[in-house]
């Protein structure tokens, strides 16, 4: 199908989308007056509703400014939300009979002629069937969110005149409305360093400000502390002696007003509180950045922990596999993020993922997680400086052409995913491929599993032994994980790890991502590995 065509299909279903919708929240209207259970579940479907119906209004408006490859991912996306609110409309139907007339329920009619036993297996039944409703809705939301979210990266002025639109329509009323809002914002600050500068609210924590009981996290890079009681996550960002000191308080400034407006829920990723100047005591310049991040209410009680510290201390039995695949999952999802935030990580590794156990979900073992790690960090549209750093166990987690003091190639988000890949390996295996000695000043060694890397570390010809390593990683995939993960893990992780070759048939020829908001890597990113990575059922 052409694209013009394509587009006018897509809008389409948005709209045939919309209209079932409306006929679902009406529906649902008539079980207000239902026993507590129904009219509880009634009122989540129409409240999950309403939130979808701001989105797809949104996007119905936008259409156009949307690209061919982002129309088409999103064609596909509502054809699956129009059969769920079809499957939904037509199950609250069985349920009891509208009035079209009176646009009321004869529901409490049917229900008050049956008899107490009749009436508690008709409640249970459809309580049931509503509450499948919900689930439908909630999957269909976590599968739209993170294209949603690239709407963020779309440098087009329609895009902020619709969502304010939207916004002034129902104020306060869709957060996921007012996340793209904010993010957007956000970014046309950072591309205008004199508005950037003239915000009265700094992003800059006073001199005076004060972090109690800090405390380095064991085998991360991040710190915790506390400032009036409420708990912080600490990630120090050193000056670099290459970047000017100017130009990284900008650049910091513009990564802390991202990470600010960040929804942790959805991003994996922690809000910033704030950003604490370090100076060299005897000279007082600037010699590093603590960027300040707040714990969630419901995560600050429990103690975070590294991935790198887990894979080391925990045996594979003490987490369930349907665990490791949701870290998985959470770990991909964020990345979509950080590109949705239009930055990449360049540092994504076990050191720099933290768990932090919700109380109240008991059930969740491994608990929620967030990327810290940003030392490297870089807005996508940013300066590089192709510098790097010989130590293995950094490069182990760099695309080859990453690797070494002078890398080959710019850094891209495909650079973000490589790192991902190998993440996905070890979590996929439970092993980790770093082992550290007790002692902080020894140096790092390759684990038991990684035993073959060993001859290729320190080698005269690094580009070489880069290339050999990533070989082995990929081995590593195709041998060892099918049997524990199956084969759709797989195939993503050897998806990640060789996503810039030219015969990867999921990502294809690099070349064809160069588009000027960097979408069409998103897309294919999302398609290929987050919605895979989805598909596995444990």
């Amino acid at each position: 199908m052409e694209a013009v065509g394509l587009g006018f299909a897509a809008a389409s279903v948005a709209e045939l989308c919309l209209r079932i919708g409306k006929d679902l929240y009406k529906r649902c209207k008539s079980y207000l007056q239902a026993e507590h259970e129904l009219r509880e579940a009634s009122l989540c479907i129409q409240g999950h509703w309403i939130k979808i119906e701001h989105q797809i209004s949104v996007l119905h408006r936008v259409w156009k400014s949307l690209g061919d490859d982002l129309q088409i991912h999103q064609n596909l996306v509502l054809q699956v939300l129009q059969g769920k609110l079809q499957n939904a409309v037509n199950t609250v139907h069985s349920l009891g009979v509208l009035d079209d007339q009176r646009e009321t329920s004869t529901l409490d009619r049917v229900v008050a002629k049956m008899g107490d036993t009749k009436r508690l297996k008709y409640a249970a039944y459809a309580k049931s069937c509503l509450e499948g409703i919900i689930v439908d809705l909630e999957k269909w939301q976590r599968r739209f969110d993170p294209s949603w979210f690239l709407l963020a990266r779309i440098a087009v002025p329609v895009i902020d005149q619709q969502l304010l639109a939207e916004e002034e329509k129902t104020p306060g009323q869709s957060s996921v409305v007012s996340s793209v809002m904010q993010l957007r914002h956000v970014h046309n600050l950072n591309r205008n360093d004199a508005v950037a500068s003239s915000v009265s609210t700094s992003i800059f924590l006073q001199a005076s400000y004060g972090i109690q009981n800090r405390e380095l996290i064991p085998l991360s890079t991040a710190s915790t502390g506390s400032n009036s009681g409420h708990g912080l996550i600490i990630d120090y960002i050193p000056a670099r002696a290459q970047v000017p000191i100017n130009l990284a308080t900008k650049d910091v400034r513009n990564l802390a007003h991202v990470l600010s407006n960040v929804d942790p829920e959805r991003f994996g990723l922690l809000p910033c509180h704030g950003v604490a100047k370090r100076r060299d005591p005897s000279t007082q310049s600037i010699s590093g950045f603590d960027i300040i991040f707040s714990i969630p209410e419901k995560l600050v009680h429990t103690r975070p922990r590294s991935l790198r510290s887990l894979l080391s201390t925990s045996p594979a039995s003490v987490y369930p596999l349907n665990e490791r695949v949701k870290l998985a999952v959470s770990l991909a999802r964020s990345i979509v993020f950080l590109h949705s935030s239009c930055f990449v990580h360049k540092n994504i590794s076990p050191e720099n993922i933290l768990l932090l156990h919700n109380n109240h979900q008991p059930t969740d073992v491994l608990g929620n997680l967030f990327l810290v790690g940003f030392e490297r960090f870089r807005l996508a549209e940013g300066r590089t400086y192709m510098s790097g750093d010989s130590a293995w166990e950094k490069n182990l987690y760099r695309h080859p052409k990453r690797q070494g003091l002078h890398p080959e190639e710019e850094y891209t988000m495909q650079h973000d995913i490589y790192s991902v890949g190998v993440c996905l390996l070890e979590i996929g295996l439970w092993t980790t491929f770093v082992c550290y000695s007790e002692d902080p000043k020894s140096v790092t060694t390759p684990s038991p599993a990684l035993r073959p890397i060993e001859g290729h570390i320190g080698a005269r010809d690094q580009q070489r032994a880069a290339t050999l390593i990533k070989d082995i990683l990929v081995r590593e995939a195709l041998t060892r994980l099918p049997a524990v993960m199956g084969q759709i893990y797989s195939d993503v992780v050897v998806s990640c790890l060789t996503c810039l070759d030219k015969d990867n048939q999921r990502f294809g020829d690099e070349r064809e991502f160069e588009d000027d908001d960097g979408i069409l890597v998103g897309v294919r990113y999302i398609e290929k590995i987050l919605f895979e990575l989805e598909k596995i059922v444990v």
